[in-house]
């Protein structure tokens, strides 16, 4: 502990003890005011000023001043680390951001003037239920700590996963005042684990339709000719049914190619291609279905995209099964714009985005497993074997979607080029 005493014409009967406690702080202001109450010496009309502990106070100054200054150090190096390893931001206990990091506003693609003062609704990519916020809220507003995986919305239209944990900062009556978040990108892990997700489900479907395509396939084929031989030998009264009974065995012909198709192993024979007249092609072809649902398709491609390694007829026939999908969600009309780019990472991006019913966001994680489909007469195979010719291909399909806006789906391919700098020996 430390303290001094003071003696002036004003305090003659009386001799004060002003006491600090030992820390650099408290020492500090203990010497400042030591080198204050010193100068009054030169006040006309007062007593000098007698400070019994005057004797090192340069030196104890100078200690405290470099203590600070190291702790200022520490402070600033535990800043950075947290600057570059973690997207961190703060908000009031109304939600609103008081502070975001270098790498929220990196990630986020906003500046922090566009985030300060707005609430996270900002980087809402729609995914979570309104009762996961609740519960978020409800749990940090009682100033416990959160912690989960949440998917949000860049500027641009990218989505990305966080994993986050939110910690409330309490006053002195324990109530939260304000609220701290630090966040790690996922995105990657999530993809990875995705991709692994449906690899499995793949394996196993094809599995059970290696077991049971040809099986169905021969007397499919017999069910179908004799209801043909019928046909030809009855009246027309009765050709209503036997075209209703040909088109159920047309579908289910159609379900065994599918099953047919993700069974049997495909090397695919992969040549660089251009693939700006192949999509003009489709969609020239799938506008004639478009009109007669009043469904507009509008191209837009960008002039000299790289060209990219694929099998030109598989990639046909996912274009195709993903335009048909987008047309069959829109009963009502519309507009399905399917755009051609490059983007920063070396790949080429087509993207199919309709004005359709939407997908709920519980619904979108189960896309391309077998016989889950949010059609009514559809098999879910469709979109399967989308995602499994893609991702033969070194890509993958990105599926975004809000109820009653529309779906947006993006085949994400490398371009040529980097696909064969990869396959270059090395020394």
């Amino acid at each position: 502990m430390y303290g001094f005493a003071t003696h002036s014409g004003q305090f003659r009967r009386a001799r004060m003890w002003i006491i600090f406690p030992d820390s650099a702080l408290s020492t500090a202001r203990f010497l400042a005011s030591c080198l204050l109450l010193n100068s009054l010496q030169n006040s006309p009309g007062r007593r000098p000023f007698e400070c019994q502990c005057w004797q090192g106070c340069d030196s104890m100054l100078k200690e405290t001043l470099d203590t600070m200054n190291l702790a200022l150090k520490e402070l600033a190096d535990i800043n950075y680390a947290l600057d570059e390893s973690l997207i961190v931001a703060i908000t009031d206990q109304t939600g609103k951001i008081i502070f975001a990091n270098s790498k929220f506003c990196e990630i986020s693609k906003y500046s922090k003037e566009e985030l300060l003062g707005q609430n996270h609704r900002i980087i809402n990519s729609g995914h979570h239920s309104k009762e996961f916020f609740r519960t978020m809220w409800r749990t940090i507003a009682q100033g416990k700590v959160w912690r989960g995986e949440i998917k949000n919305k860049a500027k641009d239209g990218t989505y990305y996963w966080m994993d986050t944990t939110i910690v409330p900062c309490l006053n002195k009556d324990r109530k939260p005042y304000q609220y701290v978040s630090f966040r790690i990108d996922i995105t990657d892990r999530k993809k990875a684990e995705e991709y692994l997700r449906r690899s499995d489900k793949i394996a196993a479907a094809g599995q059970l339709a290696s077991a049971i395509a040809h099986e169905i396939r021969n007397p499919l084929a017999a069910i179908k000719w004799t209801v043909e031989l019928l046909q030809s030998n009855n009246s027309n009264a009765d050709q209503k049914q036997f075209e209703m009974i040909l088109s159920e065995l047309d579908r289910v012909n159609s379900i065994v190619g599918e099953l047919l198709l993700l069974s049997k192993p495909h090397v695919a024979s992969l040549k660089s291609q251009d693939l700006q007249p192949l999509v003009e092609m489709v969609v020239s072809l799938m506008n004639i279905q478009a009109r007669r649902a009043k469904i507009d398709i509008l191209l837009e491609l960008e002039d000299n995209l790289p060209t990219v390694r694929c099998d030109e007829s598989q990639i046909k026939q996912v274009f195709i099964n993903l335009l048909k999908n987008s047309i069959e969600a829109m009963p009502k009309g519309g507009k399905i714009r399917v755009a051609g780019f490059q983007n920063q990472d070396n790949q080429v991006v087509f993207r199919i985005k309709d004005e359709g019913v939407g997908i709920p966001p519980e619904l979108i994680a189960r896309l391309g497993e077998p016989f889950h489909t949010t059609k009514d007469n559809g098999t879910g195979l469709g979109l399967m074997i989308c995602h499994k010719i893609v991702e033969e291909h070194h890509g993958r399909l990105d599926i975004h979607s809000e109820i009653n806006r529309g779906t947006t789906i993006d085949i994400i391919l490398p371009v040529a080029s980097s696909l064969d700098a990869s396959a270059q020996p090395t020394a």
